[in-house]
């Protein structure tokens, strides 16, 4: 099932912390370019009393996402699921935002200044704030459109009758009442825009695991947990730690494009892998198989056809899969990477 997915532009205005209750937010209030108030809560603790797995991307760069935030309207954009993409929306999974490894079990309280998850939220709130940067929400829209308004007593507070929620990541649920919130590109997030530099804040639960499939984000059979640091979970090199991983690409070849683009393989094993029925899948979708034999230790450039996968100039993903269908490896790319003719970009891993 999808959420009423979508991503909402404003200012940060005022915010509140939980720290007594079973399941904590931190309370946001924001106010968009209509001069509407919308009302945003963070989860900071599970309801299974687990601490939630924070990511920081400060900077937050060479992503397609950032080229679309520019164009918004203002207030709340709509995301229905046929018009999802890796240009204008979340997926941190098939088009990362960050490097698994960075990962902190994050406590939402602390006794000190700047030793919680709230503490680190607000430090950047206050930074955006002070410097007149704006906020970008990615989450689920309450009400949904038919529904009456739920007001709590933070809304009276606030003056709210709207928000977003499931700022988070939204794939990877077990079986049972959050199942039905599994999704592709509908992860949550906060990306904030200051005068400088974009960063991104991106939280997720630990009962969420990878990977999951591309048709309704629930888990695949070698799904496995992502704990804290990244490190991989029974399934090893899956997702945080791929033993084979798109190491380069050249994205924008000196002259035309076709036929000539190309994506770097590395295999950081000691032994050979076969790559027969192997493939590479870019933006859109498109599939090109790959083939033979990737030694131990070796990086082997593969020549894409032209007839089906093709690096976009203006930003995209390239995501690696196994002969099973399975992801093994994405990487991001800007429309500003894109730019550098004749070059290799090359990607963290």
């Amino acid at each position: 099932m999808s959420i009423y997915y979508g991503v909402l532009e404003g200012k940060v205005d005022v915010f509140k912390r939980e720290d007594n209750d079973d399941t904590p937010h931190l309370q946001i209030r924001v106010i968009d370019g209509n001069n509407q108030a919308w009302r945003i809560p963070v989860n900071v603790l599970s309801a299974d009393q687990s601490f939630l797995i924070f990511h920081r991307a400060d900077p937050l760069q060479s992503h397609p996402v950032l080229g679309g935030l520019s164009s918004l309207s203002p207030g709340f954009t709509s995301l229905p699921v046929n018009d999802r993409s890796v240009s204008n929306a979340l997926d941190f999974f098939r088009s990362p935002l960050f490097d698994w490894p960075t990962g902190i079990e994050a406590p939402p309280t602390g006794p000190g200044e700047n030793d919680d998850l709230q503490d680190t939220l607000v430090t950047y709130l206050n930074n955006l704030k002070s410097q007149n940067g704006d906020l970008f929400v990615f989450g689920a829209k309450f009400p949904e459109p038919g529904q009456s308004p739920n007001p709590r007593t933070i809304d009276r507070e606030f003056g709210t009758v709207q928000g977003l929620h499931d700022v988070h990541m939204n794939q990877g649920n077990p079986p049972g009442p959050h199942q039905e919130d599994n999704g592709v590109f509908q992860d949550g997030g906060l990306i904030l825009r200051f005068p400088n530099r974009y960063v991104g804040l991106f939280l997720r639960f630990q009962s969420q695991w990878l990977p999951t499939n591309d048709t309704n984000g629930n888990r695949l059979p070698s799904a496995a947990p992502i704990p804290p640091g990244g490190l991989p979970g029974p399934v090893p090199g899956t997702v945080s730690n791929p033993e084979i991983y798109i190491e380069r690409a050249l994205v924008n070849p000196t002259g035309n494009d076709i036929g000539r683009e190309a994506v770097v393989i590395g295999n950081t094993t000691s032994s050979a892998v076969n790559l027969s029925n192997w493939s590479l899948v870019d933006r859109n979708g498109n599939v090109e198989s790959i083939s033979g034999i990737l030694h131990a230790g070796e990086s082997r450039i593969i020549v894409l056809s032209g007839d089906s996968v093709q690096l976009g100039n203006r930003g995209g993903t390239i995501r690696l899969k196994d002969a099973s269908g399975n992801q093994v490896h994405a990487v991001t790319y800007s429309r500003e990477d894109a730019q550098k003719e004749g070059r290799y970009l090359r990607f963290n891993n």
